[in-house]
């Protein structure tokens, strides 16, 4: 919740009526010297430990007719939540984190310290006392940072509700959707190759069926069978293709055969060797090979790494450690106020409290560690 303050001014304005009718506004208005209510304070420290107290020291005023009750400490509670996951699976190819930062109001304000008014705190300009003011031990910081064992349960007490389905769907958006597909190529087929799929899997979008028997778990069978020529040279071409464009200046790579002759004014460029999945092609604009996965795949990879959980993602194996950093903080919005009661009307139990000037300086805030 964001409480806004404002302040009202008074202008006094100079009227001029004619040399007979002057009327001067400010005696109307305060008398010079009046006494106004008032309220300031300080605190000893703004970081305080969860569980211990600050100190603070308060003043105040009173106007004439009106006779000082007490002074209070209030706050309210605000908890800061900053939550954090990098993925990793992918290695240096995708370095994608998500974020989130939450603020709520724990509790909101409530009177912590009560403080019975007294003539001796009079120091013959204003009433000053000196206090401490508790905090709960329950208050202490959080943090959860890179585990070596994942937590189920505490990532789904410290994350707020979709925030895991949220980044898996930006993962796949990044690596299997036509308009950034390319640019994740190497870190799609980083996730291929270092993934324990099954042949289930592979077999469910149509991958070739492979060895894991072996001490690398197939990991090399895997990396042979995403394969693309890197050199360009004519014994590679397998075909050739040329481009057109739509009324909205996308392009379509048209495939045809190494026997195809180009119409006039059709420039037509090499496709090379490489696996089913991969279009491996020279690229006139770099001056060299490029490699993409083929629309058409994108959809089967999609299911495909839609196998992976989502703690998978985010699993440093260089480091064994999760990619998780979370941080949970509690900060303190204090406030002193004085309170007093028309002096005629102290015993009436019907008659109003009032609560001194509070200005938007007067909130301190008190960082808890």
């Amino acid at each position: 919740m964001k409480i806004t303050y404002t302040k009202a001014m008074i202008a006094a304005a100079a009227l001029s009526l004619g040399a007979c009718a002057n009327h001067d506004l400010i005696p109307d208005i305060a008398q010079v010297g009046q006494a106004v209510p008032t309220v300031y304070w300080e605190v000893g420290s703004t970081v305080c430990k969860a569980g211990d107290s600050f100190s603070f020291q308060g003043k105040y005023t009173s106007e004439p007719g009106r006779t000082p009750l007490r002074s209070e400490v209030w706050y309210q509670i605000m908890r800061t939540d900053i939550a954090t996951v990098t993925s990793s699976l992918a290695g240096t190819a995708l370095t994608y984190s998500q974020s989130v930062t939450v603020t709520d109001t724990m509790r909101s304000m409530q009177s912590h310290v009560t403080i019975p008014h007294s003539e001796d705190f009079w120091n013959g300009h204003e009433y000053i006392v000196n206090g401490y003011v508790p905090t709960s031990s329950t208050l202490s910081p959080v943090t959860w940072l890179e585990p070596v064992e994942w937590d189920a349960e505490r990532f789904a007490t410290y994350f707020p509700e979709g925030f895991k389905e949220d980044y898996l769907e930006k993962v796949y958006d990044y690596l299997t959707s036509e308009e950034t597909a390319a640019s994740y190529y190497t870190a799609l087929r980083n996730v291929y190759i270092n993934y324990a799929f099954t042949n289930d899997q592979f077999a469910a979008v149509g991958l070739p069926q492979i060895d894991m028997t072996g001490d690398d778990n197939g990991t090399s069978e895997k990396s042979d069978l995403w394969y693309a020529t890197k050199e360009a040279s004519e014994s590679a071409v397998t075909g050739y293709y040329y481009i057109t464009l739509d009324e909205n200046g996308d392009a379509t790579y048209n495939e045809v055969p190494t026997d195809y002759v180009a119409p006039e004014g059709i420039t037509i460029y090499p496709v090379y060797d490489s696996c089913e999945w991969v279009f491996c092609r020279y690229d006139d604009n770099t001056g060299g090979i490029a490699t993409t996965v083929r629309p058409e795949w994108l959809p089967k990879f999609r299911t495909l790494i839609q196998n992976i959980p989502f703690q998978d993602w985010i699993y440093d194996s260089s480091n064994t450690v999760y990619k998780v950093d979370f941080s949970r903080n509690y900060t303190l919005e204090a406030e002193f106020r004085a309170y007093d009661k028309d002096t005629d009307k102290l015993n009436d139990a019907n008659a109003p409290e009032y609560e001194g000037i509070v200005s938007t300086t007067d909130r301190k805030t008190i960082t808890i560690n």
